[in-house]
């Protein structure tokens, strides 16, 4: 068999991460859409469907395309409308029940006149993260957006989203509770200003450890499905909870304990965390082994387009078929990398692939 990176996905550890967010979802009287831009497969959009999840949210035109074609017509494009998304939403009004993030009067105007089919509108909420969105006090300008959706011949607003990026930064649990505060306060203030709102929170951090969800009505998260090492770091997951895997190609050992390896940013991007004070681009795991257990001091320092540096090497830890196991520091932008996923028993399963 050919010897090239593969992205490997266990399909019981994956489908036990939806289970479990899934019940917790239900325990917690929350509507669960999960975000789907991890995956970005067809098949484990089923394992969702299987557990009875409906609603999703994607962050493109073209991935909800991809996503109608399985089926799923209750779909949140969680990216900020511009003008280049029309046609496209044009296509899929008919058939699909369109959720839009819209933060301008004239753009609620424009889709009230150019779509032919009711869709619902969430303003985006920056409660301090400061990527996109409307603050989180800025009453008036909500107030006015809220007022343009509803005046509007087919728009009806549905309520407000946060996406906290600033979770990931967390390297505990009680890190996690104490950096997402703000964003939950702000939703938890919107609802109690706007009760007939529906308030959304987005981040998989959040999602897997919080036990108190007052105030929030929604929760969207897309990681969790598969996890990755920096959500082992932040606390969201244990090792053995990640769902992906890069195999890499052992080339050949040099000096210091470090060896070359077949894997570059064209397969894990160019995240990392820092290992003492050292840039951690992939963990390294043991090879062969039914747990995923991580080797202490053993990970990729370096990329360049397709080499990798492994630092903290043995021989002990190439698998029999010369390659080596590797976590990936942030598995959406991993997945998003590779045309497809292996299992472990060596079956296929198909993904989108970007054109």
């Amino acid at each position: 068999m050919k010897l090239k990176p593969s992205l490997i996905l266990d399909p019981n550890r994956c489908k036990s991460n939806i289970a479990r967010i899934t019940q917790k979802a239900k325990d917690h009287g929350l509507d669960f859409r999960p975000h789907f831009k991890t995956h970005q497969s067809k098949e484990v959009g089923r394992w969702f469907r299987n557990e009875g999840i409906n609603g999703i949210t994607v962050s493109s035109v073209d991935m909800a395309k991809y996503f109608t074609e399985d089926g799923w017509s209750d779909i949140t494009i969680a990216f900020p409308f511009y003008s280049g998304m029309i046609e496209g939403l044009k296509e899929l009004e008919s058939t699909t029940k369109l959720r839009l993030f819209l933060n301008d009067e004239q753009d609620i105007q424009r889709l009230n006149r150019e779509l032919n089919n009711p869709f619902k509108i969430y303003i985006e909420i920056d409660a301090g993260y400061g990527r996109s969105g409307v603050s989180h006090n800025d009453y008036g300008k909500i107030e006015y957006l809220m007022k343009a959706a509803e005046e509007g011949e087919l728009s009806k607003f549905h309520g407000f989203y946060i996406h906290d990026g600033g979770t990931y930064k967390a390297r505990s649990i009680e890190e996690i509770k104490s950096l997402i505060l703000d964003s939950h306060s702000a939703l938890k203030t919107l609802k109690e200003r706007y009760p007939d709102a529906a308030t959304s929170l987005g981040d998989t951090p959040s999602a897997s450890v919080l036990k108190s969800f007052e105030g929030i009505d929604e929760i969207t998260p897309g990681n969790l499905v598969f996890y990755d090492w920096m959500q082992v770091q932040i606390g969201s997951c244990r090792a053995d909870d990640v769902a992906v895997w890069v195999e890499v190609p052992f080339a050949q050992e040099i000096s210091g304990n470090k060896a070359i390896v077949h894997s570059g940013a064209v397969h894990f991007s160019k995240d990392y965390i820092l290992y003492n004070e050292r840039k951690n681009f992939g963990q390294v795991v043991h090879p062969d082994s039914e747990k995923l257990i991580p080797k202490e001091n053993c990970f990729l320092s370096a990329l360049s387009q397709e080499h990798g540096t492994v630092s903290g090497f043995s021989k002990e830890s190439i698998q029999e078929n010369g390659s080596i196991r590797v976590l990936p520091i942030h598995s959406c932008l991993t997945a998003n990398l590779f045309d497809k996923y292996i299992t472990p028993d060596g079956k296929t399963i198909e993904k989108r692939v970007l054109s």
